[in-house]
């Protein structure tokens, strides 16, 4: 009898174990899968540190907000996801990168296989690097390293307000707002033309403060707007803070350009 009543006690004890182990579990639910593997941008852009390009050999992934598209022609084959940590761009062949990946929706991008590239001193992702910059990943292998969904109620992308004199490295590749400020070449075309094919020619315009700072406006002959005027007055612009070389330009981002007297 106590060898029996010894096994129903041990049996007991199991059946008591595993139950708790079981409640614990459905009392802790494991996070998403994406929470649980994301990384974070800059540490992506660190491994980088040094080199020219790089293989991405872990598994890393990395989500963020989609900060710039070609929506408007401002960033053709590209794309720039930021976190909280900063922001890079991805190249990526694909024929309408805003159909795929609408501004500030949530992106998730697979590092494993894709190139990091550094390009004058900015880190970029894709494939291996053609000529200058990264490679653009296929239309056919994108949906495999990048995914997306719109943002919960509780998400958005937001621009920090910055001034020209303040603009460092770790804005570059980020969404900015520049507030009080104005275009010397107000009533200039965006963009200048090519005087033997009549297309837009990528351009810089210069945005100036009331202290006498400026930064360069780059903007692509590709844009929509290539060919309207430069606003006048003073006004606020939202963009994405690129770098070559070590030089600071602002890129505009879903034609943010906020000039009351003469506004887009």
């Amino acid at each position: 009898m106590r060898r029996t009543a010894g096994h129903f006690e041990a049996l007991l004890a199991v059946c008591a174990a595993a139950l708790a182990a079981g409640c614990d579990e459905a009392t802790h639910p494991a996070p998403r899968e994406e929470q649980r593997a994301t990384n974070s941008v800059a540490y992506l852009k660190s491994l980088c540190d040094g080199r020219n390009s790089i293989v991405v050999t872990q598994e890393i992934t990395v989500q963020g907000y989609v900060a710039a598209n070609d929506r408007y022609g401002e960033f053709t084959k590209s794309l720039v996801i930021e976190d909280a940590t900063g922001g890079i761009t991805v190249a990526a062949n694909l024929e309408s990168v805003a159909d795929v990946c609408p501004f500030g929706y949530v992106a998730t991008l697979r590092c494993h296989g894709l190139v990091l590239c550094d390009y004058g001193g900015k880190i970029q992702i894709g494939v291996a690097p053609e000529g200058s910059g990264a490679g653009r990943i296929p239309a056919e292998d994108f949906a495999r390293y990048v995914s997306i969904r719109m943002p919960e109620a509780d998400e958005g992308l937001r621009a920090e307000a910055v001034t020209i004199d303040r603009i460092a490295e770790r804005h570059i590749d980020t969404r900015v707002r520049i507030d009080g400020v104005h275009f010397p070449q107000a009533g200039a075309k965006w963009c200048d033309t090519d005087p033997q094919t009549g297309r837009s020619v990528t351009t810089e315009r210069t945005l100036a403060d009331d202290e006498g700072h400026t930064l360069p406006v780059r903007t692509a002959g590709t844009c929509t707007y290539a060919k309207e005027p430069v606003p006048a007055g003073t006004g606020s612009i939202y963009g994405v803070i690129d770098y070559f070389d070590g030089k600071y330009t602002l890129r505009v981002t879903n034609r943010d350009i906020l000039f009351p007297e003469n506004g887009l």
